[in-house]
């Protein structure tokens, strides 16, 4: 959700956050400089070529001139290139550099507002929106400080042929340059929270849709959920045509201006020639030279706009990335035993629709506990509030004595794993997928956590055992491949305590069955020591070993 109120500074530290080196940047504005600054010579040049040829000189005269034109046009176009790669290696070093400290920042985030968020919304703050803040290097600050750059060579050039002609370029580029960014600026600004607040809710509502179609079609509200996404899309594009009428109006305003400085350079030229007080090459110059000196404001409308988008998004992020607590915040702790409680807790994502109330858990080390309930009963919402990725509504949550929210968050996420059912696997290799989690992870620890789970023949059936690609450009991994392959990263990511949900979801009956009675045997096995404690939740209350403690979430509403 985007904040109510601008955050103070959010763009100032996103850009800080690019961490771009000043000389890299100073490369790109020079080489920008030269691009536009070989095209205005050449527009000047090749006016007092024409109008000189006019009069019909040696053609000797008119050897340095030619000479420079075509070496002004072949210059322009390196130029260019040159601008381009500097450009875009800055921008994109930087968005890499900008994501690489978002998600550091995450990692830190002492609250639950990242759990909050909906995916949808959170791969629009992590894509869309860093891609602004690079954005804002290539269309906003490389062109604002060229066009400063090429605003004091355009009034230099004009000075010594004609003041008033100097005096209309100036009142050409104060409309060009300033009223109509500022009105671009405004017309973004006005636009941009509507836009974007939108886009975030198509983005999430869709991938809401793919995740649950099958669901949502069995439960007959597939259509209803379409229909949803609809109106949202039809906002969107609502939202974008209101943004484009005061655009329009801003871009409007940098033909008026070059209209402005060619009719005042005309009345001057005039003046000049019935006067005899100019060449006629200085003629051209005047007449001519107004086409091609709005180049660089031309871009800054635009780059008005990316200024608001990218402020806007400086604004996501920073809401996205939440308060910071330095390193040391919290307490500190070596690891413990691994008592996990609950004392009066109430769990749930809002104050207003507690899913869990009321709830007392002492789970010494060693413990087993099987979670159940219908759907929407509170689950999820109840382990990630255990995980400590959900703040209690009431109540709280103790790890060895000590309450989760005094404790470092590094702390709790050392004692405490959660297999969640929406993990991500990442289209990387098997053996990367694990060592996701402990990059010190050996071939050997890998290999015996993929056969706990019941995954070894898969891997032996791959092309490339361990190192086969997964995902789009690679191999597909079926639903319940993927749920075994997430369990064995979270068997090897250890702890002292492993919550699960629902870790035999799309596996077949028998398999799903042996893999529950493993993971809650209180003896231990190959999955899990007999030391750690495990919470699963889960369906099947049939296949709950005897003697397993059950937590009904229907009791605690």
């Amino acid at each position: 959700m985007i904040p109510a109120a601008p955050i103070p500074g959010a763009l100032r530290r996103a850009v800080r956050a690019l961490e771009i080196p000043r000389a890299r940047l100073i490369a790109a504005v020079l080489a920008a400089c030269a691009t536009l600054g070989s095209a205005f010579a050449l527009a000047a040049v090749s006016a007092y070529l024409v109008t000189r040829a006019w009069t019909m000189p040696p053609v000797l005269d008119l050897t340095v001139a030619v000479v420079m034109v075509r070496a002004l046009g072949v210059s322009r176009g390196a130029f260019r290139w040159l601008e381009r790669m500097l450009t875009h290696d800055v921008a994109l070093r930087g968005v890499v550099t900008l994501r690489t400290n978002l998600f550091t920042a995450l990692a830190d985030r002492p609250d639950d507002g990242l759990s909050r968020l909906r995916r949808g919304d959170l791969l629009g703050r992590l894509g869309d929106d860093a891609q602004e803040l690079g954005d804002l290097v290539i269309k906003a600050v490389v062109p604002g400080l060229v066009s400063v750059v090429m605003a004091v060579a355009v009034l230099v050039t004009f000075a010594p042929l004609s003041l008033p002609a100097t005096a209309a370029m100036l009142a050409g580029l104060v409309l060009a340059s300033v009223l109509a960014p500022l009105a671009a600026h405004r017309a973004a600004r006005i636009t941009e929270q509507a836009v974007l607040s939108t886009r975030s809710e198509v983005g999430a509502r869709s991938l809401e849709i793919l995740d649950d179609a099958t669901s949502l079609r069995l439960e007959g509200r597939l259509e209803q959920s379409l229909d949803l996404l609809g109106d949202r899309q039809a906002s969107h594009d609502d939202a974008i045509d209101r943004a484009a009428v005061p655009a329009a109006v801003a871009a409007a305003a940098v033909p008026l201006a070059i209209l402005l400085a060619a009719t005042g350079s005309l009345l001057a030229a005039g003046a000049l020639w019935i006067q005899g007080a100019a060449s006629a090459g200085q003629i051209g110059i005047l007449l001519l030279l107004p086409l091609s000196s709005f180049e660089a404001a031309t871009a800054l409308p635009a780059a008005a706009s990316q200024l608001a988008r990218s402020r806007a998004a400086a604004e996501r992020l920073a809401d996205l990335v939440g308060p910071r607590l330095p390193r040391t915040a919290g307490i500190g702790r070596g690891p413990g035993p691994g008592v996990l409680s609950a004392v009066g807790l109430t769990a749930g994502w809002t104050s207003d629709a507690p899913r869990v109330g009321g709830l007392d858990l002492d789970l010494p080390p060693g413990s087993r506990l099987a979670v159940v309930g219908p759907s929407g009963s509170g689950k999820s919402t109840l382990l990630a509030t255990l995980a400590g990725l959900l703040d209690p509504l009431a109540g709280r949550v103790e790890l060895d004595g000590q309450d989760l929210a005094d404790l470092d968050p590094a702390a709790v996420r050392a004692a405490v794993t959660m297999f969640a059912e929406d993990s991500h696997v990442f289209a990387t290799t098997v053996r990367e997928n694990l060592k996701v989690v402990r990059g010190g992870l050996g071939d050997a620890e890998i290999e015996a956590a993929l056969d706990a789970v019941g995954l070894s023949d898969w891997v032996a059936a791959l092309p490339l055992g361990l190192d086969t690609l997964l995902g789009p450009d690679g191999t597909t991994v079926s639903g319940g491949e993927r749920r075994r392959l997430l369990l064995a990263r979270a068997v090897v990511r250890g702890g002292p305590v492993l919550l699960l949900d629902e870790p035999t979801e799309h596996l077949d009956t028998a398999r799903g069955d042996a893999l529950l009675e493993a993971l809650l045997t209180p003896a231990g096995s190959a999955l899990v020591p007999a030391s750690s404690t495990v919470v699963v939740v889960t369906h099947r209350v049939e296949a709950i070993p005897a003697g397993t403690p059950i937590l009904r979430l229907e009791e605690h509403r």
